[in-house]
């Protein structure tokens, strides 16, 4: 008797269809599985074996033949499982064939009959839901991830005993309830007031006024922000306290950013708790690897740049990466995306992330300070400075020095702007930068294409401001490119003031020659 079941594979942040076809006939009993399955796949056949065993109702040794379509692609997913035991369920009778029809299966097996998990299950719902699937059985802990999608029954089995009584017509499983946006659990705003942000207020912090402003610019237009200072002045702790000035991510964002982690599966702790809906934070070691930055291995995963997706990336000891990192930065900073291409597969990965880097200026840290001396030989400081590309350099738009507080300034009792104001001109500006730019893909300043008419229309300049940029673009030998990027921040600088007469008025030199002011490239990389 031959059986069809559907199931899902995973490759990069999208899936695709699986037929499971099973076929139960007479020979030497057995359990063969066909079509390129490899990885955790491959260990499929015992786990089902086992968990057939366990189903309460009688399996007569037969030949059993498993065929996965299409052939040609790679499966390696453990949840595959419950789909292939489905089907040999149908092949011998158990469960009726029909039960299966619209039906997608999603989850691992364990050697109980227990239904596990799998990596990616938001991908599979939207998955059936684009196929036309009605109804889509995964784990119970999946189950919420999964609701997440509309237009698809969601069926929480935690058992392949419960699976059968349901498909038998014997005890019926509840729907998962469907997500309403806004509303439930599962996609309700954290709001960032956590015991992690009372601990880190902008606050907290003794002067640094330049780069206070600097990060909530960034903060406020989506752009990208290097600070360089001698060690101990305060960029670390500064960039722990970014977090807390972004707002909660739009639906559409949140989802993108969601299905990301559900394929990475990387920080997975017990159940689904909803959309990520607080702006993530990825800070990888130094020593980390390209495949682990950017993204890659086999099958492909996703990176810290696309765990960042939406959030902030934040890179401390910045030239201490490896140059294959640094360098693969560059296309994701200016495109949003990651492209992997290898012999087997070609995937693109979501990447649209706000980079914060911190570095010193020499391996010791104290060339140019105002008390200490530095030690380095002028070669060490040579190699360490080259090892930041100028056209890396040319993607940041906002580069910011920082300063050894005096001891007058660390010692004073007066509190700065806390988090939540700061947070609330943010989200402010951040709101006026979406009436400017309407429906369209863009959704922050950092996000206007440079083309000449859209810079135009978003970026427009007062001609004081215009002769302004062009004096100092001659001075400094800024590239098009940098050029573009200090108009930008001009714009967010003029959607932070809020004594701005219009949102769409030309902005003028007050506003450009602050944008100009936060890009003080270290004298090694400055033209």
């Amino acid at each position: 008797m031959l059986c069809q079941t559907a199931s899902a594979g995973v490759l990069g942040v999208d899936g695709y269809v699986i037929t499971v076809e099973a076929d139960v006939g007479l020979g030497l009993p057995c359990l063969t599985l066909i079509g390129r399955a490899s990885g955790a796949l491959t260990e499929a056949r015992d786990r089902v074996k086992s968990a057939l065993g366990h189903c309460g109702h009688a399996i007569p040794p037969r030949r059993q033949i498993v065929n996965l379509a299409p052939a040609d692609e790679r499966k390696d997913s453990p949840g595959i499982d419950l789909a292939v035991a489905c089907a040999l369920l149908a092949c011998h009778g158990v469960i009726p064939a029909e039960s299966l029809k619209g039906l997608m299966f999603w989850g691992e097996l364990g050697l109980d009959g227990a239904v596990r998990p799998a990596a990616g299950t938001l991908v599979i719902a939207d998955l059936a839901r684009r196929h036309g699937f009605t109804r889509l059985a995964v784990a119970e802990s999946c189950a919420v991830e999964a609701a997440l999608i509309p237009g698809v029954e969601v069926l929480p089995v935690s058992t392949l005993p419960q699976l059968i009584a349901h498909l038998r017509g014997e005890q019926a499983i509840a729907a998962q309830p469907a997500a309403i946006p806004g509303d439930s659990g599962a996609e309700r705003s954290r709001e960032p007031e956590s015991e992690l942000e009372l601990e880190l207020d902008m606050a907290d912090v003794r002067g640094l006024v330049l780069a206070r402003r600097a990060l909530e610019v960034m903060a406020a237009g989506g752009h990208n922000l290097l600070l360089h200072g001698p060690p101990g002045v305060g960029k670390t702790m500064l960039a722990r306290r970014a977090a807390g000035l972004f707002p909660p991510l739009d639906h559409e964002l949140a989802v993108s950013a969601t299905k990301i982690h559900s394929v990475a599966r990387r920080d997975r702790r017990g159940k689904f708790e909803g959309l990520r809906r607080t702006v993530p934070i990825r800070s990888p070691h130094h020593t980390v690897s390209p495949a682990g930055l950017l993204g890659g291995g086999s099958p492909p995963r996703p990176g810290e740049v696309s765990l960042a997706h939406g959030g902030l990336l934040f890179l401390d000891e910045f030239p201490e990466y490896s140059r294959a990192c640094l360098e693969g930065l560059r296309e994701p900073l200016e495109d949003g995306e990651v492209h992997i291409v290898r012999a087997n597969y070609a995937v693109r990965f979501p990447a649209r992330f706000q980079l914060l880097a911190a570095m010193n200026p020499c391996p010791c840290g104290y060339l140019n300070h105002p008390e200490r001396v530095c030690v380095d030989p002028p070669a060490a400081v040579q190699r360490y400075q080259q090892r930041l590309s100028g056209p890396l350099i040319d993607r940041i738009d906002l580069v910011v020095p920082v300063h050894p507080v005096s001891a007058e300034e660390l010692a004073s009792s007066r509190r700065a702007e806390p988090t939540r104001v700061i947070r609330r001109r943010v989200a402010r500006a951040r709101a006026i930068q979406r009436d400017r730019l309407g429906e369209g893909p863009w959704r922050r300043n950092a996000d206007i294409p440079a083309s000449g008419r859209m810079m135009e229309r978003h970026c427009a300049l007062a001609p004081a401001a215009g002769r302004l940029l062009t004096k100092v673009a001659r001075a400094r030998n800024l590239s098009p490119r940098a050029q573009h990027r200090a108009r930008r921040v001009a714009r967010t600088i003029a959607d932070l003031d809020a004594s701005r007469p219009s949102p769409n008025a030309p902005i003028d030199s007050r506003h450009m020659a602050e944008a100009l002011q936060l890009r003080k490239l270290p004298e090694w990389a400055d033209g």
